[in-house]
């Protein structure tokens, strides 16, 4: 009678030991998931930020009222050479990415110089005694000249009647009105 009340509380003794191993492992198991959980979720964080090579906060965002949509600037850590002077480069993207573009930016004069570039056109824009507005352009061929009118091209050369323009407000009209020139 006791040897086998002994057996079953030892039996007793091994079954509740295995069940407290048994949960053991299944709290280290759901560790283990919630940490694979985090590690996939900051992966995928983190490669958002990244995608394009470096991480990019938004300098400025509004609208362009053109086919274009609108558009949000971001810095880049790129730098532009125009006749001898480094430009500062931003990145502009649009909603409709077929305008997607690229603000150079120089710091040297009183009224700042900027250049509109993608690899089909160029365009300059500074201050004159008449106000900021574009001042040049360049096609790399025909066809993509073609694509803009000239008549919105000479609407633009005075955008705001002012010899002084901060960078932003600059960068903002490039970016909203520059899409308009492609008609």
């Amino acid at each position: 009678m006791f040897g086998t009340a002994i057996e079953l509380s030892q039996v007793s003794i091994k079954l509740l030991i295995k069940t407290k191993n048994l949960n053991k492992m299944k709290s280290t198991v759901n560790y283990l998931r919630r940490f694979a959980a985090v590690a996939v979720t900051l992966l995928f964080v983190t490669s958002a930020l990244f995608a394009d090579g470096e991480a990019n906060e938004v300098y400025l965002a509004g609208a362009t009222n053109s086919a274009a949509g609108d558009y949000v600037v971001t810095g880049t850590d790129d730098v532009y050479h125009f006749q001898g002077e480094e430009y500062a480069v931003y990145n502009v993207y649009y909603d409709n990415p077929s305008h997607n573009m690229k603000i150079a930016v120089s710091d040297n004069e009183n009224c700042k110089s900027y250049i509109a570039f993608t690899d089909g056109y160029w365009f300059k824009y500074n201050c004159t005694k008449e106000g900021f507005g574009v001042r040049k352009a360049m096609f790399n061929s025909a066809a993509v000249r073609d694509g803009f009118d000239a008549r919105a091209y000479q609407n633009q050369t005075i955008l705001v009647k002012t010899r002084k323009i901060e960078k932003d407000q600059a960068v903002g009209l490039i970016a909203a009105y520059l899409p308009k020139l492609q008609g």
